[in-house]
């Protein structure tokens, strides 16, 4: 190794178990965004390991131990496993009636979205044979959004109030799996 260059840690991401009822598909794309969120800081080399039973009667869930074995399997230091304990999203709306003046009227529209994520990451070390740490964080974003409406005899003209209701799903998940990374950052 040549004097003052670090080499990067390996570190193997599994994609998230769902305790949250949102699907398996979220899983694969947290463990997608961290190792997005991993690639920006040059410190790591993430690589997604993907773990599929080879039988219906094995377990899908993924202990210290199975962690430690597709690790050594994938060539990395260090496997991320973790769980999605709360995955929501809500919304609602409320309008404000028109006024009607000369047979035209004016009304108006807010719409909220709120969004809230907790993760948790377990960081299993290969070298020692066991789970170094755990993490749970929390992401969590509203968006809210105003629409109106002016009608006259003419016909009607407005704006929606429906916001991108996915917008703070997104950011929500960024969120917490920015606030993840950093926590595991500090551990290795």
């Amino acid at each position: 190794m040549l004097p003052g260059v670090t080499l990067a840690r390996k570190l193997g991401i599994l994609s998230f178990e769902d305790a949250s009822g949102a699907g398996a598909e979220l899983g694969e794309l947290v463990a997608k965004q961290i190792r997005s969120e991993f690639l920006k800081d040059q410190k790591f080399t993430p690589k997604l390991i993907q773990y599929k039973p080879k039988d219906e009667e094995e377990l899908t869930t993924v202990d210290v131990d199975k962690a430690i074995e597709l690790g050594k399997k994938n060539g990395v230091e260090y496997v991320l496993i973790g769980t999605i304990l709360e995955a929501e999203s809500s919304s609602s709306s409320s309008g404000g009636g028109g006024v009607s003046v000369l047979g035209q009227s004016v009304g108006s529209s807010v719409q909220t979205v709120k969004a809230t994520i907790t993760i948790q990451g377990e960081l299993v070390s290969l070298k020692q044979g066991k789970q170094v740490a755990s993490f749970r964080v929390t992401g969590s974003k509203t968006d809210r959004s105003v629409g109106g409406e002016v009608s006259t005899e003419w016909g009607s003209v407005g704006s929606d109030a429906g916001a991108d209701s996915s917008a703070p799903t997104i950011k929500t998940l960024r969120d917490a799996v920015e606030k993840l990374v950093k926590e595991v950052s500090k551990k290795l």
